[in-house]
């Protein structure tokens, strides 16, 4: 009998089963790997989200923190002159006068709004600060073009000055400063020329001559607070929770500059001596004398806005507490402290 051999044209029920098992094997192990670069890679994103908001709000505080009180040559510890020509003054305007370059509230946590944007009043009701700085916040710092006697309209130098009609300018040497309303601003000949009448004025002249070296500059105020956006985040349970960021109030209108802000703590650096050295730290509610402010402390709590996380991410926030803080069981968000300390400049020259 002659038996015919077959090439065999399929595979056993045994080798399926092992082909497929190392199949599932190999799979487990691709599906590993992704799942663990995906979870890395939203960790670095969100800790990228961190820091990169971090630092540009802090940039932004910084900024005007260091032009607080700045009057050109104008030195606060000389006590100088200061003569206030603007009619019914804006309260930061007399503050200015006084000394008094920052305002702010202490851990505030009743309903206040700015610019229609209502504060955030922190997790737990427990209140955020906030910080107002006044000086030469919006515009350039221009020199007059030449000798100012009493009455002559103010003539500054280029004609980018940004200055504009009604807005409060203050022009200074050396020994003193008027403040004034801007009743008018034209530019010819490559300058800029501000009129001071009397209608916006308590006089139309300025208070005394001023020298070619005087220099003008725009004052204003800054209110930074920690904001809600009307925004939110849904978190891994399906709860709602309020997305804030980091607004600047210009006493007309709020401007969101950074999401992802969550709490924000100011401390004065003072010296109480007059030695020129820091004698202690006060929050805004406990400054009693503003001419003692030598440097701030901004301190903010940061969140990644998103989930970046697998699971709730305890944190650290000294200005609150040294000890670990925990989130919201499902809120899988990073958070972070970013903190810096600013001298202010015009108390340390």
């Amino acid at each position: 009998m002659n038996y015919r051999f077959k090439r065999q044209a399929g595979l056993t029920l045994v080798e399926l089963m092992v082909a497929t098992t190392l199949s599932l094997v190999l799979l487990a192990g691709v599906l590993l790997v992704f799942t663990a670069n995906k979870t890395t890679y939203r960790m670095q994103n969100g800790l990228g989200t961190l820091q990169e908001n971090g630092r540009y709000a802090i940039s932004k505080i910084a900024a005007d923190l260091r032009l607080a009180g700045f009057g050109g040559c104008l030195s606060p510890s000389t006590d100088p002159r200061i003569a206030m020509l603007a009619s019914n003054p804006p309260p930061y305007l007399t503050s200015f006068a006084d000394g008094e370059f920052f305002g702010g509230r202490n851990n505030e946590t009743a309903v206040v709004t700015f610019g229609g944007v209502t504060l955030y009043t922190g997790l737990g009701g427990a209140g955020t600060d906030t910080i107002e700085v006044r000086g030469p916040l919006r515009s350039n710092v221009t020199y007059v073009t030449g000798e100012l006697l009493t009455t002559d309209t103010v003539n500054v130098e280029g004609t980018n000055s940004g200055f504009a009609e009604d807005e409060y300018l203050m022009v200074a040497d050396c020994a003193g400063a008027d403040i004034f309303r801007a009743t008018g601003v034209a530019t010819g000949g490559g300058n800029t020329q501000v009129s001071h009448d009397a209608s916006e004025n308590t006089q139309a002249t300025l208070s005394r001559r001023y020298g070619a070296d005087s220099v003008v500059m725009e004052f204003t105020t800054h209110t930074y607070f920690v904001g809600l956006t009307g925004r939110n985040y849904v978190d891994s349970a399906g709860n709602v929770l309020p997305l804030t960021a980091l607004y600047r109030f210009d006493g007309t209108n709020a401007q969101e500059l950074v999401d992802g802000v969550e709490d924000l703590q100011i401390e004065f650096a003072l010296d109480t001596d007059g030695n020129g050295v820091v004698d202690m730290f006060a929050d805004p509610g406990g400054v009693t004398d503003w001419s003692e402010v030598m440097s701030v402390r901004i301190s903010l709590l940061m969140n990644s806005v998103d989930d970046a996380s697998a699971v709730a991410a305890p944190y650290t926030y000294f200005p609150v507490s040294s000890a670990q803080i925990a989130p919201p069981a499902n809120d899988f968000r990073l958070r972070q402290e970013v903190s810096s300390l600013v001298s202010v400049r015009n108390r340390v020259l």
